[in-house]
């Protein structure tokens, strides 16, 4: 997974939340296939995405980490704590 960070650092080593990432960039950071990406977008599931010229598709980190953020699912023990 640590190549996936690589993806959203810029030469600065910040991450930018606002860069685009193509479908199969956004497949790495999430870990899954980048089938399923398609089968989100055709279901209008899954993380936003940006639809440019004709088929080009593009995801912005923030997107991606807000997606990710949103299905963060607590333990019972982490919720007593």
């Amino acid at each position: 997974m640590a190549s996936s960070t690589k993806l959203v650092r810029m030469e600065s080593g910040a991450i930018t939340s606002s860069r685009l990432l193509t479908p199969a960039q956004a497949a790495e950071a999430l870990s899954v296939p980048e089938g399923t990406l398609a089968q989100w977008r055709s279901q209008r599931r899954g993380p936003a995405f940006i639809k440019l010229e004709g088929r080009l598709v593009r995801y912005r980190v923030r997107d991606l980490e807000s997606y990710i953020a949103g299905r963060v699912v607590e333990s019972v023990a982490n919720r007593d704590a």
